[in-house]
């Protein structure tokens, strides 16, 4: 990186998202979040950092993502189950009307994860997933607008995943100042029942409170 680039604060905040929370942002995302929605003005700025090996864009099929609002359920132990047949409606009946088309995201270079100390490849290991991955930012980006502490508490899972082999893995923890898990965080995508049933079993085993969005 030259020393003509200067880091804004707002540069800091995506590059620490993209090497420490989430797997990538959409581009849209971005622009929403950071530029009041100035497509253009948050491309010239992305693009400036991809020159310098900040950041790189990919193109990936991808769902639009619903608006995210609050959590399907929120559960805590001692809590009933929940309606898991209805949880799954709620999540399947939001991707009804929406195609998969391509979409443009950003994500941190291994340049950047050196900088902010996180995980960065540049590129994905499993593009098909891109919409759940989009989704997980789009849970992120709400908490960082609604909770900002919880969203500084957050640790993705790649950062976490050395800690739970051979366990189920959620999309993000959060976690208290002594980095002890306090909530468990996953995006519902289009699961089915099953699915539903089946991570809040593993969080009812380990005593791990949980938000399905």
């Amino acid at each position: 990186m030259t020393v003509s680039l200067h880091l804004t604060q707002r540069d800091r905040d995506i590059l620490q998202a993209l090497v420490q929370k989430v797997r990538l942002f959409g581009q849209r995302q971005i622009a929403e979040h950071w530029w009041n929605g100035e497509l253009a003005n948050a491309r010239r700025r992305l693009k400036r950092l991809a020159e310098h090996e900040l950041l790189a864009s990919l193109s990936v099929p991808a769902r639009s993502i619903p608006e995210l609002e609050s959590p399907l359920v929120s559960w805590r132990p001692g809590d009933s189950a929940p309606d898991f047949g209805a949880i799954a409606y709620r999540c399947q009946q939001r991707w009804r009307l929406r195609a998969t088309r391509s979409c443009i995201t950003w994500i941190a270079t291994e340049r950047g994860a050196q900088l902010f100390g996180g995980v960065g490849r540049g590129e994905l290991k499993h593009p098909t997933q891109a919409t759940h991955d989009l989704g997980v930012a789009a849970v992120w980006l709400r908490l960082h607008s609604i909770a900002p502490q919880w969203a500084t508490a957050w640790r993705g899972e790649d950062l976490l995943a050395h800690t739970r082999r051979g366990e189920k893995l959620p999309d993000a923890f959060i976690v208290n100042q002594d980095e002890q898990v306090v909530w468990v965080i996953e995006f519902g995508g289009g699961y089915d029942a099953e699915r539903v049933e089946e991570f809040h079993r593993d969080c009812v085993e380990r005593t791990l409170p949980y938000q399905l969005w």
